[in-house]
């Protein structure tokens, strides 16, 4: 089995003069992200670096850089704070950012999937109430997220105030740049993807692959399992062609009939029949909910 990588930066090391680095937080497919100081703020901070095999990439570097943008014009909603975009000695960029105490929405949801039960349906406003303000304000700004999932969702301890933070702009398509994905190219995760998406002609998607993903997400939070399910081929056809399932046959104690109609159209399978905003499609869900 291949074992990651050392990281290039080590504990102790001090970045840009100020920042000094920690332990090792996490890794993702592309990134690494450290715990720091900035000695300078006082503060305690997170610094991502990309992977030293993506460091030189000019595509992974705009994507770095996009982050680092798209998150700082939505300061003051539930995007993650971004402080500051550096590079170190060899020229590889890293983003300051907010220190997270928490863990992301993936890891709640198997706490209670893993005791037979499910999310409550009381938490669900809580969560998504806060990621739709966000997701909005970014569409008004042309800038659609790309990549909604349960660990995209991060949910902060409640000695951090409990508060939800939208991570990884990194594929975020801003719709007046050119598209970072080429054609034929499918970006996302697979089960929260949009049938457009699939179809894989980037200048064609907007704001409403977001609609479709958030969709798909609050459907998984409260059925328990993604709208589709089987392999990358299988859930392909099944967001391109399968009827859309009732998540009130999944909980009809708790979930009442006025939802289907809801999934149905959060998940249309042709973005015109679709919700054309996040907004509404939450005032919509909050009505059948009777939230």
């Amino acid at each position: 089995m291949n074992s990651m990588p050392p990281p290039i930066h080590q504990p102790g090391e001090l970045l840009d003069g100020r920042y000094r680095l920690g332990e090792v937080l996490g890794r993702g497919g592309h990134g690494i992200v450290y715990q720091a100081v900035d000695e300078q703020a006082g503060i305690d901070v997170a610094i991502k670096f990309l992977h030293p095999e993506f460091a030189s990439d000019p595509e992974f570097n705009v994507r770095m850089l996009r982050e680092a943008q798209v998150a700082s014009k939505l300061q003051g909603t539930a995007s993650i704070q971004i402080f500051a975009l550096r590079s170190d000695k060899s020229g590889a960029l890293f983003i300051v950012m907010e220190l997270l105490e928490g863990n992301d929405l993936s890891h709640y949801l198997a706490l209670w999937e893993e005791k037979g039960l499910f999310f409550p349906v009381s938490e669900v406003p809580k969560i998504f109430a806060p990621i739709v303000h966000t997701l909005a304000a970014a569409h008004a700004m042309g800038i659609a997220h790309r990549d909604l999932k349960p660990g995209n969702l991060y949910v902060m301890s409640p000695r951090r105030g409990g508060h939800v933070r939208l991570l990884d702009f990194g594929l975020a398509k801003v719709m007046s740049a050119n598209p970072l994905t080429r054609a034929g190219m499918v970006a996302g995760s697979p089960s929260y993807i949009a049938p457009e998406v699939w179809r894989g002609d980037p200048t064609k998607l907007d704001h409403r692959i977001d609609v479709y993903s958030l969709g798909a997400l609050i459907f998984r939070v409260m059925a328990g399992q993604p709208p589709f399910s089987g392999s990358l081929i299988e859930l392909m056809q099944a967001s391109l062609t399968a009827k859309r399932p009732s998540l009130h046959a999944i909980r009809p104690d708790e979930i009442p009939p006025d939802v289907d109609p809801w999934v149905q159209k959060a998940l249309a399978i042709d973005p015109n029949q679709r919700y054309q905003n996040v907004t509404e499609l939450w005032r919509e869900l909050k009505a059948a909910m009777k939230w």
